[in-house]
């Protein structure tokens, strides 16, 4: 089995043809997010608090333009920013 179902021809574009993740592609894309959202926390949890708010007010408006909706949470939320990591409350209200 591989990590994609070949679908039928896109009825808008012939040219393109739609694909769908199999199970196994799925659970693919799914680990390698995780271990690619555990980096990138390593990375930014080695930043001094200035740093990682410059850095999230960067990249949430390097994500806009290709549609992204910006965090929503508030900074108190313990859920994972959407670019990967957590920011203590602490450490949020000192940014």
């Amino acid at each position: 089995m591989g990590f994609l179902h070949v679908g039928q021809t896109n009825p808008d574009n012939r040219r393109e043809t739609r694909l769908r993740l199999t199970d196994e592609g799925r659970r693919t894309v799914e680990d390698v997010t995780a271990r690619r959202r555990a980096e990138i926390a390593a990375i930014v949890g080695d930043l001094a608090p200035q740093q990682r708010a410059t850095l999230v007010e960067a990249l949430t408006a390097f994500n806009a333009p290709a549609g992204e909706e910006p965090h929503a949470a508030a900074l108190d939320d313990p859920e994972p920013h959407s670019l990967g990591w957590t920011m203590p409350v602490a450490m949020a209200h000192d940014a």
